[in-house]
Formats: structure tokens, sequence, C-alpha cells
């Protein structure tokens, strides 16, 4: 009885483990429409609080570096180091301001999508990040033209 009690907790406790969303690496995502092909590539790393001002407001929440700090309800795991964006193999850059204010992103179970839009000028990358109360869903706007925009959904 005691070796079956050890083991289910042994379970138990690896499947907490196993839950926890890949945050930290490169992950690649692609995606076709017609002749057009868009590819992102989002690299991540641990979050170092000594490379940050983390402080608070009333109004806005956590703030990292005087900006709100999306998905972070304490300190964040994660931060996003940069965005490359292909559209038809001609890379293009994502200015840091549309990503740095997101932490702790999820990557697992589809919770980054690639769309085209109907006139595929655009690729809508929508993502979801964090967990629990600070989940949030962002939406970066990737042109072909590279005037690249963001805005963020409600995760509830």
């Amino acid at each position: 009885m005691k070796k079956i009690v050890a083991t289910l907790i042994v379970l138990v406790s690896l499947t907490s483990v196993l839950a926890q969303p890949k945050r930290i690496g490169t992950f690649r995502f692609q995606k076709r429409s017609g002749a057009h092909m868009a590819r992102v590539i989002i690299q991540t790393r641990a979050f170092d609080p000594s490379k940050h001002l983390k402080t608070y407001d009333q109004k806005s929440g956590n703030l990292i570096d005087g900006r709100v700090a999306y998905g972070a309800e304490g300190t964040p795991q994660a931060e996003i180091a940069f965005i490359r964006f292909y559209f038809d193999a001609k890379a293009m850059t994502v200015p840091k301001g549309l990503f740095a204010d997101c932490y702790d992103p999820n990557f697992d179970h589809g919770l980054l999508k690639l769309t085209f839009s109907h006139d595929r000028q655009r690729v809508l990358v929508t993502m979801w990040g964090a967990d629990g109360a600070g989940a949030y869903g962002v939406v970066w706007v990737l042109r072909r033209n590279g005037r690249h925009s963001r805005y963020f959904r409600d995760a509830f």
C-alpha cells in the first residue's frame, strides 16, 4: 500500500511539471496561403530581474521598465528576446517596442497562430500569454510593407 501511495505522489507531481508550458527557447511557425509563405521565429530567454526596473502602479498594475507588463502578475519567468518575420523569404524587422512588454508567452497546444489577411498583404500572429488572472492575448499585424502594429485581446 505504501508503494502505491508513493507511486501516486510521484505521478501527480510529474503531471504538474509536465503541464508547465515551454517558455524558453526558439520557436518557429510558418503558414502558406496560395503562393505566399510567412515564417515567424520567436526567441525567448529567462527573465533576469537585475536587468529590468520592476515597479507597481495602482492604476496599471505591474510595470517593467516603465511599461505595463502583460502576463506578469509577479516576476515573469520568460521574456521575448526577438521576433523575426519572413514574408516570401524576405526578412523584416519587428521592432522591440511591439513585444518588449509581453511576458511569459505560451507556445503549447496551438496558443500561437498565423493567419493571412484576405488580400495576403498582412499576417496576423495571435499569441496567448501567461496563465490565470494574468493571461493576455496579443495580435501582431505584420505587414508585407514592414509597417507592423499590434493590439491586445482580453483573455476572458
